[in-house]
C-alpha cells in the first residue's frame, strides 16, 4: 500500500509493528539478544515516520525528494566482490581487494615499486579495484532503501535492498568471502596490515539496512540465517585474524574504527553482552588514550587532512554509540581516570566546525560542515548541550540532497 494514503495512526502503528517483528525475532533467534540496534539514530527514523505520516510539508517534501534516488536505486544492478579484472593473491575473486589509497610509485625506482606514501593524496589506481566503490554504493543504496521503506512501507524498496544483500553477501558465485585479507594493499610491499579493514564499514553499513527489513515480505527467514551466518564468520576473522589482532593495536582512527565495525557486525547479531564489551571495554577507553589535555586528537593533527581525520575518529564513536544504546551504556558520558572523554574532543572541535577557515592545522582539501554539524547534533542531544544542537542547526547538518541522511535531518 502507498503509505500516502495512510491516516497518520495507521503509520504509526505500522512502523512500531515492524519493529516489534524485529524485537520477538531477534528474541527467537538468540536467547540473550534483543533487537538489533543500528547506524540509524532511532530517535530521527521514527520522528520522520511520524511527521511523514501526519503530511507534515517538510517531511512530504523530503520524501519525494529522496524518492528519486530511492528509484534510481531500483534501477541498480547488483555490484559484487567478482567484478575485478585483476584477481588477489589467493586466486579467488570472491576474496575483497583493494589498494591503499594514499601510496603512490617511488619515481627513484625502475618499476616504481615499492610504494610509496604521499598521506592525503589519493592514488588513482585505487580504482582500478572496484571494490572500493561497490561497496560504498551497496552500503548507500542498501540504507536509502531500507531508511525510504521504513518511513514510508513501500514493499519494492525493502524487496529491492533484500535483493542486493543477497548478491553481495550471500550468492554462492558472487558473494564475498567473510575477510578483508587482502584490503589496501601496497604494490611492492608483503607485510602483513590491518588497515584495510577500515574498508569493511562501507558494506558493514548494510548490516543496519538488513535489520530495517525484518518483517518486510522481502526479506526471507533463509535470507535472515544467511546473513547471520556471514556475520558470524566476519567477527570471528575480526578478532582471531593475524590482520584483525594488528588493527586491533592501532592507536588513531584506525582502532576506533576497528571496535566501530565489530560493533556493527555484533549489533546485527544481537549480541548485547559482546556490544557492550567491546564498547565499554576496548572502544572508551581507546578513544580517552588518544585525546590531549586540550581535547585534540594529536595523532590526528599529524594529517594533511587533520580536520577531516579529527571528524572522522569522532565519527566512529558517534556511531558505536548508536549501537549499544540497549545495553545501558553510553560512550558520550564516559570519562577516563585522567579526566578526558567524548565530550572534551567535541568542544575542541566546536569552533573548527563553526569556522573552518580558522584550523590552525593542515586541511588540504575543503573540509564537509555538515559532518561536524550531525557530531554537534548528536553531543548535544546525548549530553544535554543544547547550545551545541544550536550550533549545529545554524551550521546545517543536511548533507546533500542525494544522500538518505538528508530525509533524516529533513527539519534542520
Amino acid at each position: 500500500m502507498n503509505r500516502r494514503t495512510v491516516p497518520f495512526l495507521g503509520a504509526v502503528r505500522h512502523f512500531f509493528a515492524v519493529m516489534k517483528r524485529l524485537f520477538l525475532f531477534s528474541v527467537l533467534l538468540f536467547p540473550v539478544a534483543v533487537a538489533a540496534q543500528t547506524t540509524f539514530p532511532t530517535e530521527r527514523l521514527e520522528y520522520v515516520a511520524s511527521a511523514y505520516a501526519a503530511r507534515e510539508p517538510k517531511a512530504v517534501k523530503a520524501v519525494e525528494t529522496l524518492r528519486a534516488i530511492a528509484d534510481e536505486y531500483i534501477m541498480m544492478e547488483p555490484v559484487s566482490v567478482v567484478e575485478k579484472k585483476i584477481l588477489p593473491p589467493s586466486g579467488d575473486p570472491r576474496d575483497y581487494m583493494t589498494l591503499s589509497p594514499y601510496w603512490w610509485p617511488d619515481p627513484s625506482k625502475p618499476d616504481g615499486r615499492p610504494y610509496i606514501r604521499r598521506d592525503g593524496e589519493r592514488n588513482p589506481e585505487v580504482y582500478d579495484y572496484p571494490e572500493r566503490v561497490n561497496s560504498g554504493r551497496l552500503g548507500d543504496a542498501a540504507r536509502t532503501l531500507a531508511v525510504f521503506y521504513a518511513v514510508t512501507g513501500e514493499e519494492r524498496y525493502a524487496a529491492k535492498c533484500a535483493g542486493l544483500l543477497r548478491v553481495w553477501f550471500l550468492d554462492a558465485e558472487r558473494g564475498m568471502n567473510p575477510n578483508m585479507t587482502y584490503a589496501q594493499l601496497i604494490s611492492g610491499r608483503t607485510t602483513v596490515r590491518g588497515t584495510g579493514i577500515i574498508d569493511a564499514r562501507r558494506f558493514c553499513y548494510a548490516f543496519s539496512a538488513a535489520a530495517l527489513l525484518r518483517g518486510s515480505a522481502g526479506w526471507s527467514d533463509a535470507d535472515e540465517r544467511g546473513l547471520q551466518k556471514w556475520a558470524g564468520d566476519f567477527l570471528h576473522w575480526l578478532n582471531e585474524s593475524e590482520h584483525g589482532r594488528k588493527e586491533f593495536r592501532s592507536p588513531n582512527n584506525h582502532g576506533l574504527w576497528y571496535d566501530a565495525i565489530r560493533l556493527m557486525v555484533v549489533a546485527y547479531t544481537g549480541d548485547v553482552v559482546q556490544a557492550r564489551e567491546i564498547a565499554e571495554h576496548s572502544l572508551a577507553p581507546r578513544l580517552a588514550s588518544q585525546i590531549a589535555d586540550d581535547g585534540s586528537l594529536p595523532l590526528e593533527l599529524e594529517r594533511t587532512l587533520a580536520l577531516h581525520y579529527s571528524t572522522f575518529a569522532l565519527e566512529a564513536v558517534a556511531l558505536a554509540d548508536r549501537l549499544v544504546a540497549d545495553t545501558g551504556y553510553s560512550i558520550w558520558h564516559y570519562r577516563s581516570p585522567e579526566g578526558r572523554s567524548l565530550e572534551d574532543a567535541v568542544a575542541y572541535l566546536l569552533p573548527y566546525y563553526c569556522a573552518p577557515e580558522t584550523w590552525p592545522h593542515r586541511q588540504i582539501a575543503p573540509f564537509d560542515r555538515s559532518r561536524g554539524a550531525r557530531i554537534l547534533y548528536a553531543a548535544g542531544r546525548a549530553l544535554g548541550r543544547d547550545e551545541w544542537g544550536e550550533a549545529a542547526r545554524s551550521i546545517g547538518c543536511r548533507p546533500p540532497e542525494t544522500n538518505f541522511e538528508t530525509l533524516l535531518y529533513f527539519d534542520m
